[in-house]
């Protein structure tokens, strides 16, 4: 083989190699979240047409707030024809440029309901690995916690998808963009206009912002500014939105859904409005007690739509007691602050494996267990993976192919 045939077959390899290795970003690094994406496309519905956010980003295209009403979803009604969405708008807002392109009907009756979240699942398992080498968490451990975030309770919703589970996608993902610039303390004004993307998909994300001033701390003293200056944006736009809809800048019409079962607070779960103190207990439950049913026939542990409590389904998570440190103290106050909407909230999240809520604040409790895994996962740290998922795995078949669910 002379030297001109052994440079055509060596470079090309060499580039690939370059390519999957750019700046210390090893080859698994870029698997990791190709197999994410392909893991939840596969074992999440293929029906289509079970999303509001699609057909909101069309009505928002051609100037409208009112998309057509099926029985359903859970809208707002209006004195005309068609109907509001009651929930923050930025999941439609990501899925503009697309249904732009394509139109909406596709995404009504040909594509895969769970197409785009599992695309940004994907993309938020390569963030979370991004995440954790910037907050200097040594490979193997960070290996460790890339793969329980990717396949426990970000799994089951990045998969399932619909209206809830894609805004906490997509609340996830700009949580995760922010955070990355913060700790390395770039573009404060992109992590600003990221986190209000975050917001403005699921609203308790928002709260991390005393956490991103905390990050930007010790940086130029106008980084606080550009910070706030880059959520302005979308808080004024959603502002704007809410004033034109239903006459506040803060109403997002929660209180106003009509579901197929009444008005929403006809519902046993919110006789106390939508946000209450006196749900705090039963949202503790759902965290730590609530378990599997035993039934007495193969499979035998029968999960539930209303969820399994952290306790059984990911209790890796309980390791984030282990941080220590002042900095470790700061992030459990951002991410108690970030969970306090949800533990006042009437329901607990339905339509779930495990808690679907904590993903509001798992950017947070990632760099707590970054902390306490900094340099290596204790052996009950792993094995706690190892049963996260694989009950995660157990829960897909149980509920969604073998239609053993309570």
């Amino acid at each position: 083989m002379d030297g001109t045939t052994s440079a055509a077959l060596v470079q090309p390899a060499q580039r690939w190699l370059a390519l999957s290795r750019l700046r210390g970003w090893p080859l698994v690094w870029t698997l990791l979240p190709l197999v994410a994406f392909v893991v939840y496309f596969l074992t999440g519905p293929m029906s289509s047409g079970n999303d509001v956010f699609v057909p909101l980003a069309d009505a928002l295209l051609h100037g409208r707030f009112t998309i057509d009403g099926r029985s359903w979803m859970e809208l707002v009604p209006t004195s005309g024809d068609g109907w509001l969405v009651p929930f923050p708008p930025g999941p439609a807002l990501t899925l503009m440029p697309i249904v732009a392109v394509m139109g909406s009907q596709p995404w009504n009756t040909e594509l895969p309901s769970n197409v785009m979240s599992s695309i940004l699942g994907g993309a938020n398992v390569a963030l979370a690995a991004w995440l954790l080498a910037g907050w200097g968490v040594a490979p193997k451990p960070r290996l460790w916690l890339v793969i329980a975030f990717a396949f426990t309770v970000h799994w089951w919703v990045a998969g399932m998808a619909g209206t809830h589970h894609y805004a906490q996608i997509c609340g996830v993902f700009f949580t995760l963009i922010a955070l990355n610039l913060a700790i390395r303390g770039r573009w404060p004004w992109i992590a600003g206009l990221a986190l209000g993307l975050a917001a403005a998909s699921r609203l308790p994300m928002g709260l991390a912002l005393p956490l991103l001033l905390g990050l930007y701390g010790y940086r130029p003293r106008w980084a606080h500014a550009e910070l706030l200056l880059g959520l302005a944006i979308p808080a004024v736009l959603v502002a704007g939105y809410n004033e034109a809809r239903f006459g506040s800048p803060f109403d997002f019409g929660y209180a106003r859904i009509v579901s197929a079962n009444g008005p929403v607070l006809g519902e046993p779960w919110f006789r106390d409005g939508i946000v209450s103190v006196s749900y705090i207990p039963r949202e503790l439950y759902a965290i730590f007690f609530q378990s599997f049913d035993w039934v007495d026939q193969p499979p035998f542990l029968r999960p539930g739509w209303t969820g399994v409590a952290l306790t059984f389904s990911a209790p890796f998570l309980f390791w984030v007691i282990a941080a220590r440190g002042r900095v470790a103290v700061g992030l459990a106050a951002a991410a108690l602050l970030v969970l306090l909407p949800d533990l006042m909230h009437g329901s607990w999240g339905f339509a779930q494996f495990g808690y679907r809520f904590i993903l509001d604040a798992m950017p947070v409790l990632l760099l707590l267990l970054g902390i306490a895994w900094r340099e290596r996962v204790p052996l009950a740290g792993r094995a706690a993976i190892v049963y996260s998922v694989a009950i995660t795995a157990y829960a897909y078949l149980t509920m969604t192919v073998l239609n053993f669910v309570a």
